[in-house]
């Protein structure tokens, strides 16, 4: 009689129903897997033969073939060692194991060693969420995968360590330990990790501001100025002032990186908004995605909150160059010969650079000493198209060294996280019930429905656009980053002071072009 063992595999974050099927016949004493197994799966056979002998089961002299449905979807990775074993265990078995009500109704999840150890698999979490979506409420896994599950709800899980120990419970009736209570996600967060705090950096009230607005309605930024400006440590304390992630956006935020196996026990899920810091020798694919079996890149595993480029210019163009598509679709989609696959990737970019190589171009204390020419060569790494999607161009100028030595301390995080927050609170009462969660995430349809401009503010717009050459897209930025602005005032309108301040973050006259 053929015997079915049903578990889950996550194909590129999307959770797929495997059927596990197990037969024999009188042949040659082989086991055979069939319907799209990966490498890793072909050789699994040996794996299980070895933990059958090992556990003192001995395979009868027939010929197993596992049928793995159903057939389109290609299989990968070792989790299916333990539900092919356990297929196999229950047709030798056929008619003596115990507690049959589980084998219908739960999954089986495991990596299975030689000798019957079960060990832990990367991406457990975007396949348990996918199949509690379908219906499904228990779970049999790894025991050093369960800190990952610790915190789901309304699900029961069984952490094991052996084969013995299903062997014993589908077999012999032995009980075997489960987690049917999960526990409180909010005593993950920690308000108090943060190395970088505003108040440390003295002056710079302009910059401070503008990086608010821009976390308060999740905007691109890009700073420039000469060396010794703060750029690098305002962009770290931005993680300081964002706006906590909810249950669900911290479940959305830990697929991904269960995915790439990095959670852990000290990291179970991702409560705080990624930072991820990206050095300028990186490649273009791990900052898209990479690999046969296509891994998420930085792109997506800075979702929901900031992708910082510290030293934008030196990194090469093409690298620079992927980066469009994913900041202006907020997914990034990655087609290779193993096939193709669309990330999330709605991450808020900042970026620092110098505006030259030397770094003081423009600069009012020391003069540059680079030629016309190599300013502009330098620039050319980041062309306009990309510029364009860049919210804030902000001039970070350096602080006197009064103002760097005066006792007095400046505005903090807490503060600055206040008015963050207060601005948040307003875009989800007008986003109530859409897929939007922030300003920058409004297309040209919702900007015209939920933007309203008076005449007066239409003109000025226009004539702004007019002077400075500004592009449709930059329009729209700018219209969105106005209303961000409005929110942290708490106007109701968009007024043209508001249009105003936007458009004054703008500047580009630290680019030779604009000379």
């Amino acid at each position: 009689m053929v015997q079915i063992i049903k578990t889950f595999t996550n194909i590129w974050l999307i959770g797929h129903e495997i059927y596990i099927e197990a037969d024999s016949s009188k042949a040659l004493p082989t086991i055979d897997i069939i319907w799209l197994p990966d490498t890793a799966i072909k050789e699994a056979k040996e794996r299980i033969r070895w933990a059958f002998r090992n556990c003192d089961i001995k395979l009868p002299k027939r010929k197993f073939v596992l049928n793995l449905a159903p057939s389109d979807i290609r299989k990968v990775g070792t989790s299916f060692d333990l539900p092919m074993a356990l297929a196999i265990l229950l047709h030798i078995e056929e008619g003596y194991f115990q507690h049959s009500e589980l084998i219908e109704k739960g999954l089986f999840f495991w990596e299975l060693w030689l000798d019957g150890s079960i060990k832990r698999i990367n991406g457990l979490l975007p396949n348990v969420l996918s199949a509690k979506k379908r219906g499904w409420k228990h779970f049999f896994i790894p025991k050093e995968n369960t800190f990952e599950l610790e915190y789901i709800p309304d699900i029961t899980v069984y952490p094991l360590e052996h084969f013995q120990q299903l062997i014993k419970f589908f077999v012999m009736g032995q009980d075997i330990p489960m987690i049917s209570q999960h526990k409180d996600f909010e005593i993950l967060k920690d308000w108090s990790s943060f190395e970088m705090d505003f108040e440390q950096i003295k002056g710079q009230i302009f910059a401070k501001r503008a990086l608010a607005i821009a976390a308060a309605g999740f905007h691109n930024a890009l700073m420039i100025w000469s060396p010794g400006s703060w750029k690098t440590m305002m962009s770290k304390a931005m993680k300081s002032i964002l706006p906590p992630l909810d249950f669900e956006e911290i479940l959305e935020v830990s697929q991904i990186y269960s995915v790439v196996g990095k959670l852990s026990k000290q990291l179970p899920l991702i409560t705080q908004r990624p930072f991820r810091q990206i050095h300028h020798t990186a490649s273009r694919f791990s900052i898209i995605g990479w690999g046969t079996q296509l891994t998420p890149g930085e792109v997506s595993l800075a979702h929901k909150w900031i992708l910082f480029f510290d030293e934008l210019t030196e990194f090469p163009r093409e690298t620079l160059e992927v980066l469009r598509q994913p900041l202006e679709d907020r997914c990034v989609n990655i087609s290779r010969v193993s096939g193709s696959v669309e990330y999330p990737a709605n991450f808020m970019f900042i970026a620092s650079m110098n505006p030259c190589k030397c770094g003081y171009y423009k600069d009012k204390t020391k003069s540059c000493s680079c030629w016309a020419m190599e300013i502009k060569r330098y620039q050319s790494k980041i062309s306009w198209p990309l510029l364009d999607r860049i919210d804030i161009i902000l001039e970070v100028s350096r602080e006197n060294i009064d103002t760097i030595l005066e006792n007095q301390k400046g505005e903090n995080s807490e503060s600055l996280r206040k008015k963050v927050l207060q601005a948040r609170k307003l875009q989800q009462s007008r986003f109530h019930g859409m897929w939007i969660h922030a300003n920058a995430h409004m297309t040209a349809k919702e900007i015209q429905e939920m933007i309203v401009l008076g005449s007066s503010e239409k003109d000025f717009l226009s004539q702004a656009a007019n002077t400075l050459n500004l592009s449709g897209r930059v329009i729209h930025r700018t219209i969105k980053l106005a209303r961000t602005i409005a929110d942290m005032n708490w106007d109701c309108e968009v007024w043209i002071k508001h249009l105003a301040e936007a458009i004054q973050y703008r500047s580009k006259s630290m680019f030779v072009d604009e000379d």
